[in-house]
């Protein structure tokens, strides 16, 4: 889960809260000598190869958010981040993240919401926090931060695998923005709770807030189990024609919180997301995890509350201290058709598999090979040529192969 190596409980718990994904040796060496202020970041090189060779026009990688270039080399993320973050009651800090690439697009900057904007460079974190003297510390945030939910991460080194999932791309919140609360009852139970703005924006698209809680259990240090439940008016509200007419379903998505679909009933149309997440280091060698997501939205397909679901399988062999093989598989139910919204396509259900070999060549230095499979009950994957209408040839298949380098510093 949001790891590089072989999952930590107390690792887990600290990127759930949006804290400190990896540290490398400038990280280290900062912390000693700025007041305790860690400097670090990653710089993010890929290429990914589409074997449905999509037309030009429409060149994009059904399914992805993130590194959804095909055929060509992309700068997908110049991450910086600085950090003071309180670990005594009384005391106060910060956490600011910054991102410059093709990944910034998609998760957007603190003036432009949603997904799919023009900028290059996103504040994807930047709050206050302090640990308020209550009990055994009643941590305070205020601003805006990663998410809790999920096991994936914005931050390619934190993750197993090269291209981020399906459940993390269609189903979860990427940011939040607002206050989170977050107290540890004791060494195994730690509750969080908030108000924020949505999901995935800085400035709200409507006149309500969304509540946010969860719960972490960690019963042994190679255990990590937390439900996330967010609570709001965040859906999609497509039943009311407010999809471009453009919208032909190829390569196009739906998305939780983008403001693009909300309407002027979206301060009463509530959606509601739990989120489960575990993990299992079962020995040093092999780790084990899983998610699961289920999502109701109220009135979101013709005047009808609509569901889907998706679950995640994740599994990891580290073959030695440089060398590591990784494996997800990934299902979401979308019967009532929101994340691909055609009235002709209910019923509807999307897979993937992805295999990842991952190798360590010097500190900091790691590089990625990755073969992924997509399946879709639809066709829904851009494919090679243009129909009469001007629109992508289709496909209900995707087969890509990427190249990943980082540098962590």
């Amino acid at each position: 889960m949001k790891k590089l190596s072989v999952v930590s409980v107390v690792g887990a718990a600290l990127l759930a809260l949006g804290s400190v994904a990896y540290a490398g040796p400038l990280a280290d060496a900062t912390a000693d000598s700025l007041w305790g202020i860690q400097l670090g970041g990653y710089l993010d090189v890929s290429y990914t190869y589409n074997f449905n060779n999509p037309d030009e026009s429409n060149d994009g990688i059904g399914g992805r958010a993130f590194a959804n270039d095909d055929n060509q080399i992309q700068l997908d993320a110049f991450q910086l981040y600085i950090d003071k973050l309180p670990t005594d009651a009384g005391e106060v800090g910060f956490r600011f993240d910054i991102l410059a690439g093709e990944d910034a697009q998609a998760i957007g900057d603190l003036w432009n919401n949603g997904w799919g904007n023009d900028d290059d460079i996103s504040i994807y974190q930047a709050f206050i926090s302090y640990i308020a003297p209550i009990g055994n510390g009643l941590t305070i945030d205020l601003g805006r931060f990663a998410a809790s939910a999920g096991y994936e991460s914005i931050e390619s080194p934190a993750n197993d695998q090269f291209s981020r999932g399906l459940l993390f791309t269609f189903l979860q919140p990427w940011t939040t923005t607002g206050l989170r609360l977050t107290y540890a009852i004791n060494d195994q139970w730690e509750i969080t709770g908030g108000l924020t703005q949505g999901w995935n924006v800085v400035e709200d698209n409507n006149e309500a807030w969304t509540f946010n809680g969860g719960i972490r259990w960690m019963p042994m240090e190679t255990v990590f189990i937390q439900e996330t439940v967010y609570y709001g008016p965040e859906n999609w509200n497509v039943n009311n024609g407010t999809i471009d007419s453009n919208f032909d379903g190829v390569n196009d998505t739906n998305r939780l919180g983008n403001d693009m679909y909300l309407s002027e009933e979206s301060n009463d149309n509530y959606t509601l997301l739990s989120d489960l997440v575990a993990s299992w280091d079962i020995n040093e060698s092999w780790t084990i995890g899983g998610n699961f997501d289920y999502i109701n939205n109220e009135d979101a397909i013709d005047k009808q509350d609509a569901q889907l679901w998706g679950l995640a399988g994740y599994v990891r062999y580290n073959v030695n201290e440089d060398l590591y093989l990784a494996v997800r598989g990934e299902y979401i139910d979308d019967s009532d058709g929101i994340l691909y919204y055609n009235p002709g396509w209910k019923d509807n259900s999307l897979w993937e598999v992805t295999a990842t070999l991952g190798y360590t060549i010097t500190e900091g230095l790691l590089t990625r090979l990755e073969y992924r499979h997509d399946s879709s009950d639809q066709e829904i994957f851009a494919d090679d040529g243009i129909d009469a209408a001007g629109f992508a040839n289709a496909d209900d298949q995707q087969d890509t192969i990427a190249i990943e380098v980082i540098y962590s510093f």
